[in-house]
């Protein structure tokens, strides 16, 4: 599978350019035995997406994502909806105003590699547009190492992750 992944992020990449982090906060080192853990906010912005078909994907430079990070830590991904944050991947539904069924279905997704970050909204049918989606206010949390083996935390809330890894908002 992480080859698989690998190629798909090549594929992409060779299909459009990177663009840039709006805000680094970087924390400092987690405490002893922890590992080194900081944030980076950003919004993701349709008018920097590249568009193929039904999804829309904005790449990003990130040099602190590491081979130790690809290899060994974590990059997770969170995005701001309605005053909260929402781990990613995300998918909801979108149902039809006359029928209480599902029309179509939006994800929110990422993937990474040694350098960058990629994210991406995708429909599931063509029929909608995806230059129609919002932006997003982001959140993506580099972890350079990974020391769960003895712990065990919710890693989909933000708020966990935050006060596990003393990092701010």
């Amino acid at each position: 599978m992480k080859s698989s992944v690998k190629l798909i992020l090549l594929v992409i990449l060779a299909t459009g350019g990177a663009a840039c982090i709006v805000e680094e906060s970087a924390g400092p080192p987690g405490p002893p035995g922890n590992a080194n853990v900081f944030s980076l906010n950003f919004d993701f912005l349709l008018a920097d997406a590249v568009f193929n078909g039904t999804v829309a994907s904005v790449q990003y430079d990130i040099p602190d994502i590491s081979v130790s990070v690809v290899d060994e830590g974590a990059v997770l991904m969170f995005f701001r909806d309605q005053g909260t944050w929402t781990a990613m991947p995300y998918t909801y539904g979108v149902e039809s105003l006359d029928v209480p069924a599902v029309d179509y279905t939006v994800s929110l997704g990422f993937g990474y590699e040694v350098g960058f970050l990629e994210v991406f909204y995708e429909v599931s049918i063509d029929a909608l547009d995806v230059t129609e989606l919002s932006d997003r206010e982001m959140k993506a949390v580099i972890i350079d190492g990974f020391p769960f083996g003895k712990t065990e935390v919710n890693l989909n809330d933000w708020e966990t992750v935050k006060a596990l890894f003393k990092l701010s908002d």
